[in-house]
């Protein structure tokens, strides 16, 4: 089989979509399949394009078997709707100018977002006369809807009209949530269309002990109990809402809130804290891939925050890496978001509803008081991640389902 995938991120950047990206590319490739990903340069969440690459318009490399064709797109200073919109759309031209000059391959997998990711895989579709299949990971459009970004407006219905377009023309949807599944059967798309396969968790690489001196490394005493967030900082993680919970702990201080990563929101919430002069407060850099284990392993307790609109548009990724590290989970997000659902589910981790810090504090200190509490949980989640979310199983349904697709 000789797939053509489209998408925004891909390795060597090491959160958010491109692992799995990455992942599924490589796995197919280790399969005896061809693939070329027609991408951009790394860029995310650091929202800069990474050294190496740095000047470049146009790269052609090979990693791990996978051909990559990049090019260069347009990277938003500062976050605003049309700033979003070009940089996507960029992406968009970029692929398409990227898949015309590829052989002609048996299927298209367009990885969304952003929707023009998709478009592109439609167009190219009709180009090489092939069939395509989208792989949703974030509903973009509510997801802007639920943070402000967007509202009912000109733009916003014409990106519906995209959306449908690309929609309509897929041989397969593949949603990582049967919340996604409902929300595009709303939007009038056919259910035989659509097939549930969730993301999945490296049970191998995120080893419960994984601990090699993070700790050491970054001076944190054996004594400090840590709760840590991992990943992007960007709006939809609304970590003000950590920031004040800290607040209200800062006289306990062997509690530190480390905020290890980057992205959009970073420098606010960095001000935010130097302002307040919150001893208990701390943030990292993004760490090395081959590091992220012993660092989500040196956490006493790890922290998943959404903004409070959120519910079915956004799934964060890291809760399998999290459940995988078998540590316990404190959750402020809306009771109907697939987060919530899993984690009570695995029973893993204490809910609180979102943008309550009060209800935050309580539910570090509740963990903070009972080690045995936090390992139960901990092993909870584990074990959930191992029966419901194994890598192998899952990649093999994947490349079963585009097998089926071209037969």
């Amino acid at each position: 089989m000789n797939v053509l995938v489209l998408g925004m991120n891909y390795a060597p950047e090491r959160t958010g979509i491109a692992p799995f990206t990455t992942g599924l590319c490589e796995f197919l490739v280790q399969r005896g399949h061809r693939v070329t990903v027609a991408t951009t340069f790394p860029h995310y969440p650091e929202w800069e394009t990474h050294r190496a690459y740095a000047g470049k318009w146009s790269h052609t490399e090979t990693c791990n078997g996978v051909a990559l064709k990049r090019k260069q797109v347009f990277l938003p200073g500062r976050a605003t709707t049309a700033r979003r919109v070009l940089y996507d759309t960029s992406l968009g031209v970029g692929v398409v100018l990227s898949g015309v000059r590829v052989p002609k391959p048996d299927l298209i997998l367009g990885v969304l977002p952003p929707i023009q990711a998709g478009a592109a895989a439609r167009m190219l579709a009709r180009y090489h006369r092939t069939p395509y299949v989208l792989w949703i990971q974030d509903l973009a459009l509510e997801a802007a809807m639920s943070v402000g970004m967007m509202r009912e407006s000109l733009a916003l219905r014409v990106a519906r009209r995209l959306e449908q377009w690309t929609y309509a023309g897929a041989e397969k949807i593949v949603v990582i949530s049967e919340g996604f599944q409902e929300t595009l059967a709303r939007h009038g798309v056919p259910e035989s269309k659509i097939t549930y396969l969730a993301n999945w968790a490296d049970t191998d690489f995120f080893s419960p002990a994984a601990q090699n001196g993070f700790r050491h490394s970054y001076e944190i005493s054996d004594n400090t109990l840590v709760v840590m967030h991992a990943g992007n900082m960007g709006v939809k993680q609304d970590l003000e809402n950590v920031l004040h919970a800290a607040q209200q702990l800062q006289e306990r201080s062997e509690i530190e809130f480390l905020f290890v990563g980057d992205g959009s929101q970073k420098n606010g919430l960095m001000q935010y804290a130097q302002q307040a002069r919150l001893p208990n407060v701390r943030f990292l850099p993004l760490v090395p891939n081959d590091q992220v284990p012993a660092m989500l392993a040196a956490a006493d307790i790890l922290l998943l925050n959404q903004h409070r609109d959120m519910v079915e548009a956004v799934i964060p990724s890291k809760l399998l890496s999290y459940m995988a590290a078998a540590r316990p989970i404190v959750i402020a997000a809306h009771s109907d978001s697939t987060a919530s659902h899993q984690v009570r589910a695995a029973n893993c981790g204490v809910w609180v509803q979102p943008n309550q810090p009060d209800a935050l504090a309580n539910a570090v200190m509740q963990l903070a008081r009972d080690a045995e509490l936090r390992a139960r949980l901990g092993q909870r989640g584990r074990a959930y991640a191992e029966k419901h979310f194994a890598r192998e199983t899952l990649l093999c349904e994947f490349e079963k389902l585009l097998l089926n697709v071209i037969k």
